[in-house]
């Protein structure tokens, strides 16, 4: 796959995450424990040493960029098309490595200025823009085993495919919407994990149900 700017535009963000990152985690006492992971009220339940954030976080990151872009090598169905993969790679390349460097910069940041992450509920806000982003891309994928919206349906043809990946898509976008004003305007309550589950079942029963009955579709039309 040819180097395109969006993949160098991926190894900047990884190197501005590695960078800052050493620099917070140098104003982090030795025995600081870092928050790693957050319930769907937006509560810490799980916790990390500096030791295992720090590096390992920014590891796994890059492990995430080198799979991406090596998957056209790794993985023969997107020798199938190729063209269409060595377009949409490097966007979904960069949406990724962005999120996670944003989640492990915040983690780290967390650690110094807890108090920040009472105001606003940013895990709700990154993974709202990532849906957001991965809405936009969805419909751009091509028939594969490997991702997108995976029924025995989709794979019947590639209309069943590329309708159900818009309609997805359309899903996307609009749980990401619902999730980032929940973070951005820190609303909490009981009621925010049922809406959170609601949006999740929403998210993928409508493709799966979707994609059901165009194949019945199709099969009556045959």
């Amino acid at each position: 796959m040819k180097i395109s700017k969006l993949v160098v535009i991926s190894i900047i963000v990884l190197v501005v995450e590695l960078v800052i990152v050493l620099y917070l985690g140098a104003q982090l006492p030795a025995d600081a424990k870092l928050p790693v992971h957050w319930n769907i009220h937006n509560q810490i339940d799980g916790w990390g040493s500096k030791s295992s954030v720090i590096l390992p976080f920014w590891l796994f990151n890059v492990a995430l960029f080198l799979l991406m872009i090596f998957s056209g090598k790794l993985f023969p169905v997107f020798k199938q098309n190729r063209g269409r993969y060595e377009e949409i790679i490097p966007p979904f390349t960069l949406v990724l490595v962005s999120f996670f460097a944003l989640i492990h910069i915040f983690i780290v940041l967390s650690g110094i200025y807890p108090q920040a992450s009472q105001k606003v509920q940013f895990i709700f806000v990154l993974i709202g823009g990532l849906f957001i982003a991965l809405g936009n891309l969805l419909p751009k994928l091509p028939r594969n085993f490997i991702a997108g919206i995976k029924t025995p349906w989709t794979f019947y043809s590639d209309e069943i495919w590329q309708r159900t990946s818009r309609v997805g898509g359309y899903c996307f976008v609009l749980t990401g919407l619902v999730m980032l004003v929940l973070g951005l305007l820190n609303l909490k309550g009981a009621w925010t994990a049922w809406l959170f589950a609601g949006l999740l079942a929403f998210l993928i029963v409508v493709p799966i149900l979707y994609s059901f009955l165009l194949f019945l579709k199709s099969k009556k039309e045959e």
